[in-house]
């Protein structure tokens, strides 16, 4: 079963994936349960077993629910007290392409871990280059109402592509590319059960943090010393926890990232047998586990 215990009460108005609190309904200790082993919105949460609200989403550090009657008002349930302003709401799969915090990224100054990046830090490319990191996106996953289990995060163990690549454990959502042999392969596609695993609910624990690295460019960078992909907009920044930074910034339409002209591979079906003769030489199979 799926619970969410919060202790802070808002109304307020919600509208196309937007939150904004008007006012503090005051403090308590709220706990909400849902039969199944996580929250998906339009689900019907109870209290004690009793029908109670509708879910809708999740925000940064709550979610809003909405009444089960004619009128239908919006309230936002947090953990924490809340601060003025328009709260970004998640209602669909919570997963960008991101690293988790601690992957190391190749600087020129050597590795640095991803949360520690700012805007205008050189990262390193795959093929030699510097560019500068635009922005670094941000965004706090509940693990209740993050994807099922096929969609977790990935793991990839140090040396599973050989000596030093990684150099240390790869942690990235599913749908994160790496570049492998001119092809941008999602780490979900790779999973083996060996070497490549999806990440399990205690390590992932009751919430984790998620980054993304913006470039000008999509852009091949380097993370642990695996050529990985930087973020491309075919995803909304919005999902972001500080995407109000990112609007502050460069506005609420910037121009478009294209992404790079190279052949995505997103499932174990569609890895080129050239892929799968190379894995197997190093005793992985991806396709027995994805």
């Amino acid at each position: 079963m799926a619970e969410y215990v919060a202790t802070f009460l808002y109304f307020g108005i919600y509208s196309a994936g937007q939150y904004t609190p008007v006012g503090f309904g005051g403090e308590s200790n709220f706990v909400f349960d849902h039969p199944g082993d996580r929250f998906t919105s339009g689900d019907i949460v109870t209290v004690d077993g009793q029908p109670a609200a509708r879910y809708i989403g999740f925000g940064p550090a709550g979610v809003v629910l909405q009444e089960l009657n004619d009128r239908g008002l919006y309230f936002y349930y947090s953990k924490v007290l809340l601060e003025e302003g328009t709260i970004q709401i998640n209602t669909t799969d919570p997963l960008v392409y991101c690293f988790l915090a601690d992957t190391r990224i190749a600087t020129p100054g050597g590795a640095i871990a991803v949360q520690d990046l700012a805007i205008g830090d050189l990262v390193l490319t795959a093929d030699g280059r510097l560019v500068p990191v635009r922005w670094l996106g941000r965004q706090t996953v509940v693990a209740a109402f993050g994807p099922d289990e096929t969609r977790r995060p990935v793991r990839i163990r140090a040396g599973a592509f050989g000596p030093g690549l990684p150099s240390a454990d790869l942690c990235l959502t599913a749908d994160h590319a790496l570049e492998i042999d001119g092809l941008l392969v999602q780490a979900g596609a790779l999973v083996d059960g060996l070497t490549v695993l999806r990440m399990t609910e205690a390590e992932l624990g009751e919430r984790y943090t998620v980054f993304h690295v913006e470039t000008e460019d999509h852009e091949v960078i380097l993370a642990e010393g695996v050529p990985a992909e930087t973020f491309i907009d075919n995803t909304g920044r919005r999902r972001f926890d500080n995407y109000a930074e990112f609007a502050a910034l460069y506005g609420d339409e910037p121009p478009r990232i294209a992404e790079m002209d190279r052949p995505r591979v997103k499932s174990a079906r569609q890895l080129p047998q050239a892929l799968r003769r190379r894995f197997a030489a190093l005793g992985r199979n991806p396709a027995t586990a994805a």
